[in-house]
């Protein structure tokens, strides 16, 4: 029984991404076992994360740049906003850290850069105002010379 209502929940899934996304393979089974297609989704998280890695892996320090600008650009503020899951709140706050951490990294890359630095951290600012490492941040990216 509860075999038959997974392939039913998963034929229903899959016509529904078809109906909105068109021919793909939205699912995959793997050893028994569901997984979302990648490369069929464009979700700003996996992207945000695999920029992340894809920085903390990078050698070159431009390479790494970029990757972090990459990470910060596609954010689009805290996950999950308003739904009010309480389950959620450890993963909003991995991510909201991810995200600072991010930010703080790349505005530090950014040191002979002051107004770069700071523009990154203004906007970082915006989505968590309130985050203490970003303030912390910002007064040490003030208090260096022009």
């Amino acid at each position: 029984m509860a075999a038959q209502r997974l392939h039913t929940y998963t034929y229903n899934l899959r016509q529904i991404c078809t109906r909105i996304g068109g021919e793909n393979t939205y699912l995959q089974l793997r050893r028994h076992r569901y997984t979302l297609n990648r490369e069929a989704f464009d979700v700003d998280l996996w992207t945000m994360r695999d920029a992340i890695t894809a920085a903390q892996r990078a050698t070159d320090p431009a390479a790494r740049a970029a990757a972090l600008r990459r990470a910060i650009t596609v954010y689009r503020g805290p996950l999950a906003d308003h739904t009010g899951y309480l389950w959620l709140a450890q993963h909003q706050e991995a991510v909201t850290r991810e995200f600072v951490t991010a930010a703080v990294t790349l505005a530090e890359a950014l040191a002979d850069r002051p107004a770069e630095a700071k523009a990154v951290l203004d906007a970082a600012a915006h989505h968590h105002p309130d985050d203490e490492l970003l303030a912390a941040a910002v007064v040490t990216t003030r208090a260096r010379p022009s």
